[in-house]
């Protein structure tokens, strides 16, 4: 066992892709479609009744999308929902605000406005995403140590999952891997890589997983925040309520770590396993979670599987093909690691019930079950 950790930790400690800073992803280069100004909508009338008024303008204070028109139950009861209002182009621009009683949708105070993203150019594999969403990279200066992956389109009626990804070698650079996490965004997710862009150095490793993985949790925190934040350009483009926790290698303990966290929807460790076996970390678990692993010859694969096979009552599953340690997540798209995120992603946070969400990992025919080139397993599914 000593000899095994030493290994994996020596394999960890060495596995950091690095990535120039002069190549684009096919991205927006702003990543921050401005809409028109106007004038905040104005306030619905304070009664009863079901439909308020329209809002009198469009708006654009966080440079991403309009001002919301005022709703018809803002300071009353009983009013369901604001008419739109009007202007507003390159976003949510004269969105009329769901009230319901509780109130219309909120207006941005200008002192809450922030800074705007700073785009991000980092190299890319060649191959276009496979998903429908154009996809920009960016710094967000209200998240420290972070980069952000998503699609370009913000302030229509999707809303995007959250998913927080911990590095390889808990690396704090977070343009490691643009290919696997980009396609991930182009399918219609807001990831959050550890690390600033280009970054370097690492996090450290250490026995406390719940510890290590608080910085994915600190991710989750600040995205369902700006989520509710009249003046931030995420303002309500993202399901909340769905979260991923995933991460490669060291990254994966700091994934593992984090899935307990009630807020997790689901959990995917990437070529990892807790290196010290720790059952409350594993009892913790209340949400599916995927074990991906790179074959026999994976430094980690005797501790993924372990870790699969001490889980309990949550669904999980145990998937591997031999591509070693260092997976594919280099390759154009992300290769075959690509492929599988996005179809549990699919499966877990969008419902996704076919052959690209589900049917890849459950079933007598299922994708990876049929595919020679992969070993499937999995307990306590439906």
């Amino acid at each position: 066992m000593q000899a095994m950790t030493r290994g994996m930790a020596a394999a960890i400690a060495v596995i950091l892709f690095g990535c120039g800073a002069d190549d684009a992803l096919p991205s927006g280069t702003s990543g921050t479609p401005a809409g028109s100004s106007g004038a905040a909508g104005s306030t619905g009338s304070a009664s009863a009744a079901t439909t308020g008024a329209a809002g009198s303008g469009g708006g654009d204070v966080s440079a991403t999308s309009g001002t919301a028109g005022g709703g018809a139950s803002d300071g009353a009861t009983g009013g369901s929902s604001g008419a739109a209002g009007l202007g507003g182009a390159g976003g949510a621009g004269g969105a009329g605000g769901a009230g319901a009683g509780a109130g219309g949708a909120a207006t941005c105070d200008p002192a809450d406005v922030t800074p705007a993203p700073t785009p991000v150019n980092v190299r890319a594999m060649g191959a276009a995403f496979t998903g429908s969403h154009e996809v920009v990279v960016e710094k967000d200066p209200g998240l420290s140590g972070r980069t952000i992956y998503r699609p370009k389109d913000l302030g229509g009626a999707e809303r995007y999952p959250i998913v927080a990804w911990g590095e390889g070698a808990c690396s704090l650079n977070g343009t490691t891997n643009p290919d696997f996490l980009g396609e991930l965004a182009s399918h219609g997710y807001l990831v959050i890589s550890d690390g600033e862009p280009n970054g370097s150095g690492s996090r450290p490793m250490v026995e406390d997983y719940k510890a290590m993985g608080k910085p994915l949790i600190e991710s989750l925190d600040w995205a369902i925040k700006e989520n509710g934040r009249a003046c931030s350009q995420y303002y309500r483009s993202l399901a909340a309520d769905k979260t991923a926790v995933m991460g490669w290698s060291c990254g994966g303990l700091m994934a593992e770590g984090a899935a307990g966290d009630p807020r997790v929807t689901t959990a995917v460790i990437w070529s990892s396993g807790m290196i010290n076996p720790d059952q409350k970390i594993l009892d913790a678990l209340h949400a599916p979670i995927a074990f991906i692993l790179g074959g026999p010859d994976d430094v980690a694969y005797p501790n993924g599987t372990r870790d699969y096979r001490n889980t309990r009552d949550v669904p999980a599953v145990l998937a591997s093909t031999n591509v070693g340690h260092g997976g594919t997540y280099g390759q154009d798209n992300g290769g075959v690691f690509g492929k599988v995120g996005v179809a549990w992603l699919g499966w877990q946070l969008k419902g996704d019930m076919g052959a690209t969400g589900k049917g890849m990992f459950v079933g007598a025919n299922c994708g990876l079950c049929t595919d020679r080139a992969w070993t499937i397993e999995s307990k306590n599914m439906d």
